[in-house]
């Protein structure tokens, strides 16, 4: 007999609605998803209009779409929403309208690098370690460069403390085939055991890919053409 996915049953059990009609909203939503339409995985055909103009918009708004449904996880479960973010580095507040948008950047980092870690399963995408206390959802294109794309999960990678940070400050990137690129300025004489493993033999590496949410292929452009430093 096929078991229903505890979480399903959770949702279901909150909301005041069955299991069945939980898990049916979400196969016509998961119908819509491109990422399994391009694996060929068609799911059923009953969408409805509503269904698809709510798929549609927050596919089009990664961020408000992180933001929404953090906190009404948050209001489900009963908590505040800032009990559920991780603690970041941003200037503290100076009153409500700093403190609410500081909320938001956190609930949207918080969504951002759930998404981002699930969809690889808790591993680095260049070395395998699965230490998830140790793995950042490291963003393609920065932060800072574009606000459409700060909780869009397919300009996201998850990579270890020093993969992330490499990859931050432009020594690594990937090139059209998801093949790791390292820069010339990590070639350097004298180096350790550990620069050599992690840094200089992982080039030419294929990228362990997720399960869902690819690297977007202009993100990964974006970075080569402007993040990634290929000289000594």
């Amino acid at each position: 007999m096929h078991q229903t996915n505890p979480d399903i049953i959770n949702l279901a059990n909150v909301i005041g609605r069955t299991p069945g009609a939980v898990a049916m909203k979400l196969v016509n939503f998961a119908s819509l998803d491109p990422a399994h339409q391009m694996r060929n995985v068609v799911g059923l055909k009953n969408a409805s209009r509503g269904d698809r103009d709510i798929f549609a918009e927050f596919s089009a708004d990664w961020e408000a779409l992180a933001f929404e449904s953090e906190l009404a996880g948050s209001r489900l479960a009963s908590f505040d929403a800032e009990t559920r973010i991780d603690d970041i580095e941003f200037t503290l507040p100076q009153g409500i309208t700093e403190r609410t948008q500081l909320v938001r950047v956190r609930t949207v980092q918080s969504f951002f690098r759930s998404a981002v870690i699930a969809s690889y399963e808790g591993r680095c995408a260049m070395c395998a370690i699965n230490v998830v206390s140790l793995l950042n959802a490291s963003h393609i294109v920065p932060w800072s460069a574009e606000s459409k794309r700060r909780a869009d999960p397919t300009n996201g990678i998850a990579l270890c403390a020093l993969h992330d940070r490499a990859f931050d400050r432009g020594l690594i990137s990937l090139d059209v085939d998801l093949k790791i690129l390292t820069s010339a300025s990590l070639r350097t004489k004298g180096h350790s055991e550990l620069h050599r493993i992690a840094l200089l033999e992982i080039e030419g590496k294929e990228l362990t890919l997720p399960h869902r949410f690819h690297p977007d292929k202009e993100a990964l452009a974006y970075h080569r053409e402007n993040i990634f430093v290929d000289a000594a």
